[in-house]
C-alpha cells in the first residue's frame, strides 16, 4: 500500500495510538526527525480526530484521524509501533512480521525468551515461541548493535530499564556480580 511519506523519512504507523502510550509514541514520532506517521488505529476512537483526543497533537497532527485496525494499511511500512495489550500484541506480530520493516512492541509481549515464564510473570500462555526468539530487547544502552536491523523489538518496562541501567555499570566494572541481584521497585 501507498503512503505520503516525504522524501528521506521513514514511513511510520502506531497501533493503539489512542491509549496512552500511543499519545506519547505520537508525540515522539512528531518530534522524531525521520518518521512520518501515516497510520494511528485506536479501535474504540475510530473517527475520532486525534487532537480531540490529544489536544497536544493539534498542530503536529490536525487532520489524523484514528482509524480501525487493518493489517493491509500497514504493508510497506518502515516502523510500526505496537501501544497494545500483552495478548493483542503477540497474536499482531505474526500477521505483521514480513509485511514491515520493524516491530516495535511496548507490551510484555515479547520482553522474555521463555514461553513458560509468560504466566509466572505476566499471567498470560505465550504461543508465538518462533517470534520470542526473533525479538531483540531494545535497551540501546545495553545493546545498540543488537538493536541493528532488529524486525521485532521489545521494549523494557520501566522498573527493568531503572534497575538495568543503575546496575550495569557496577557489573561491567567488576563491583558485583551478574547473578544473584534483587531490586525491589515499586510504582
Amino acid at each position: 500500500m501507498s503512503h505520503p511519506v516525504r522524501a528521506g523519512r521513514r514511513g511510520a504507523a502506531i497501533v493503539g495510538a489512542s491509549g496512552y502510550t500511543g499519545a506519547e509514541l505520537m508525540r515522539l514520532c512528531a518530534q522524531h526527525p525521520d518518521l512520518d506517521l501515516v497510520y494511528a488505529t485506536g479501535d474504540t476512537q475510530a473517527g475520532t480526530l486525534a487532537s480531540a483526543l490529544y489536544p497536544s497533537v493539534t498542530a503536529t497532527y490536525p487532520d489524523l484521524v484514528f482509524e480501525e485496525f487493518d493489517t493491509d494499511r500497514v504493508d510497506g511500512l518502515d516502523v510500526v509501533f505496537l501501544g497494545l495489550p500483552h495478548e493483542a500484541s503477540m497474536a499482531l506480530v505474526p500477521q505483521l512480521t514480513g509485511r514491515v520493516g520493524t516491530i516495535v512492541d511496548l507490551s510484555a509481549a515479547y520482553r522474555l525468551k521463555d514461553a513458560s515464564l509468560y504466566p509466572v510473570w505476566y499471567g498470560f500462555e505465550h504461543d508465538q515461541p518462533e517470534h520470542l526468539a526473533s525479538a531483540v530487547y531494545g535497551l540501546p544502552e545495553l545493546d545498540r548493535t543488537g538493536l541493528k536491523g532488529a524486525s521485532l523489538v521489545a521494549t523494557p518496562g520501566c522498573h527493568v530499564t531503572a534497575a538495568a541501567l543503575a546496575l550495569e555499570p557496577l557489573v561491567a566494572a567488576g563491583l558485583i556480580e551478574r547473578h544473584g541481584i534483587i531490586v525491589d521497585s515499586k510504582t
